[in-house]
């Protein structure tokens, strides 16, 4: 074991199975960190009052399994709950691996570059996080440049901004069977040229801006049978990307509109999805966003228009089934066309053209 090795004012063990640790470890290139239960059921790692621990695998190897590991303030024998002076962290870079399964992570992270909380950042760095619980860190999950890290089976929640962030070139993603809620900003957000992945299955709800966001070139994802509901802005937001698939998920009761295709955004597909109860739209085609196909969903008891479009360019809109809204499609600059889809039951009117 590490403490085998090291003085224990550097790393110590202050009940069993509960270690505290008062130094920096760096894992290189030929190295790995075991952390796992029942020999580590929590590690606390010393933070607070601006000096903070971190945990970084540099082309080496950690591996969680079965633990617990939060920041520690020895001084007021608790959680470092303020991220704002810096908290401890882990990170994995340099073609380094980091898994996690079954395990939890709380109150790790703050607004500095790589030390957001859990982060897999540069190319060849890669891993998974599995069956675990990641709460109260600034960023909940954060990746750069990764290809292929699998995010399954998760609980993000009470994070200070994102529940889940790839970011910039991060690209073969797999995010299934996750709930993420109570987040301080988005939910799921891929941003910046993040690309060909999916997202699953998943549960997003009560968070305090957009469910699920494709943003600055996240181009070919599959956003698929997700539920998105009382978030505080939309369930689900495409934002200047292009070439995704939102395919049967159930968006509702959004305190903004249901799933809003906007900004340049480009040959978006909206597929048999369930959009209902939103408070403004139920789907948005606005800015310049163009050439979006939006065909066999059902969209009911939105506060506003059951589909709204307001876009530069050619729209795709059959074989919806549009009832119960304010008005059931609305179009500036060009007609609104009901002929293939069914719209019925909506209190002031089928269709408005403005």
């Amino acid at each position: 074991m590490l403490s085998d090795a090291v003085n224990d004012s550097l790393v110590r063990e202050v009940e069993p199975g509960t270690w505290l640790l008062n130094a920096n470890i760096s894992v290189l290139g030929g190295a790995s960190l075991h952390i796992s239960s029942p020999d580590v059921r929590w590690l606390r790692m010393a933070s607070g009052g601006g000096r903070f621990t971190a945990i970084t695998a540099i082309g080496g190897g950690i591996d969680v399994e079965g633990s617990c590991i939060t920041s520690w303030n020895e001084d007021a024998d608790q959680v470092d709950d303020d991220y704002k002076d810096g908290r401890s962290y882990l990170l994995a870079r340099d073609g380094a691996t980091m898994t996690i399964d079954d395990s939890e992570l709380r109150y790790l992270g703050s607004g500095d570059v790589e030390s957001y909380g859990l982060s897999w950042r540069t190319a060849g760095t890669t891993g998974h996080i599995a069956h675990s619980v990641v709460s109260h860190l600034y960023y909940g999950l954060y990746s750069y440049e990764i290809d292929g890290l699998q995010v399954t089976d998760n609980e993000f929640h009470d994070n200070v901004l994102y529940g889940v962030d790839p970011h910039t070139h991060s690209r073969n993603l797999l995010i299934e069977r996750n709930v993420v809620h109570h987040n301080g900003k988005h939910g799921i957000i891929l941003a910046e040229d993040c690309a060909d992945s999916v997202i699953r299955n998943n549960i997003v709800y009560a968070n305090k801006h957009h469910g699920i966001v494709m943003y600055l070139h996240s181009d070919h994802n599959l956003i698929e049978g997700n539920e998105s509901f009382r978030n505080a802005a939309q369930g689900v937001n495409i934002n200047e990307s292009s070439d995704n698939t939102i395919r049967n998920n159930k968006v509702y009761d959004n305190t903004d509109s249901g799933i809003s295709i906007t900004q340049t955004a480009r040959d978006n597909s909206v597929e048999g999805n369930e959009v209902r109860g939103n408070k403004k739209d139920g789907i948005r085609l606005v800015s310049e966003s163009a050439h979006t196909t939006v065909r066999h969903n059902t969209i009911g008891r939105n506060g506003r228009y059951g589909i709204y479009i307001d876009t530069v360019s050619g729209f795709d809109l059959a074989k919806n089934v549009i009832f119960g809204n304010r008005i059931g499609i609305t179009a500036r600059g060009e007609k609104a066309d009901e002929d293939d889809n069914q719209v019925f039951d909506n209190t002031q009117g089928a269709t408005m053209s403005q």
